[in-house]
């Protein structure tokens, strides 16, 4: 799978497991979603990086949330060209 095909399939995880994740991890929880499902979770990011190394898995390559954010689905960004 490519990395555009597992990011999708991560999101859409993400969004299915939402609740889930508010209700089973305390908020500020760590979670790491690869191949749609949740492999790993831990108190802090380094905990979790670690923990994902550990099994083979780089931090850049799967969907890291935190329990108790509500994260946008879409996010507008503007920039401005700087006068010359």
């Amino acid at each position: 799978m490519d990395p555009f095909q597992e990011r999708q399939l991560n999101q859409a995880a993400y969004r299915q497991l939402h609740g889930h994740i508010q209700k089973t991890y305390h908020p500020g929880r760590y979670v790491a979603i690869s191949e749609g499902k949740i492999i790993a979770d831990a108190a802090s990011f380094q905990e979790l990086n670690s923990m994902l190394h550990a099994m083979g898995h780089d931090s850049a390559d799967v969907l890291v949330v935190q329990a108790g954010i509500d994260y946008p689905d879409t996010v507008m960004i503007f920039a401005q060209e700087s006068p010359q």
